[in-house]
């Protein structure tokens, strides 16, 4: 069984006021909504992974503040399908495995690929990608639902997950 990963599309990385825009990420919604159309008919689950940062939290230290729980910039953009039924996954770092439940979840529910969409490719995508690699998940990532702060680093991003991580297959 698949899920679909809808990776930290948040008002602060996709709206041009939020504190961390990621350029062409308006670009996404179109495609990942019709993902999520397509699961919704098949049933499967659908997870909206979403940053969840405190106040202090020490990435700050990297970045501008961003995604810090409670909110607005940390909330899921209004024009994806997001419904009470789907799953939510609060992370506070690049991975969505990384101290969540997300692995119990997806074991729970009997799935072995994942769908990955969402911002940004080169970050919390990979890095997703990469957890999910090496707990044997099958990894699949739409091209045309993944974006990153620059064409070179998605295009890095992608290449690397493509000849690198194990059962990764990037689709136009």
């Amino acid at each position: 069984m698949r899920a679909l990963l809808v990776i930290d599309m948040l008002n602060d990385f996709v709206r041009e006021d939020g504190a961390l825009p990621v350029p062409g990420a308006n670009k996404l919604i179109e495609p990942i909504n019709k993902l999520i159309g397509e699961f919704r008919e098949r049933k499967e689950p659908i997870i909206f992974v979403q940053d969840s940062h405190d106040e202090d939290d020490r990435e700050f230290k990297a970045w501008p503040k961003h995604a810090v729980e409670g909110t607005e910039g940390a909330e899921v953009i209004k024009e994806l399908d997001k419904r009470p039924e789907d799953i939510v996954v609060k992370k506070k770092r690049y991975s969505a495995f990384y101290n969540t439940d997300l692995d119990d979840i997806l074991r729970e529910k009997g799935v072995d690929t994942l769908v990955l969409t969402g911002v940004l490719t080169d970050i919390c995508v990979m890095h997703t990608a990469t957890d999910a690699a090496m707990r044997n998940y099958k990894i699949i990532v739409p091209e045309n639902c993944v974006a990153s702060s620059t064409e070179e680093n998605h295009k890095w991003a992608i290449k690397h997950m493509k000849e690198i991580l194990l059962e990764v297959e990037v689709i136009a």
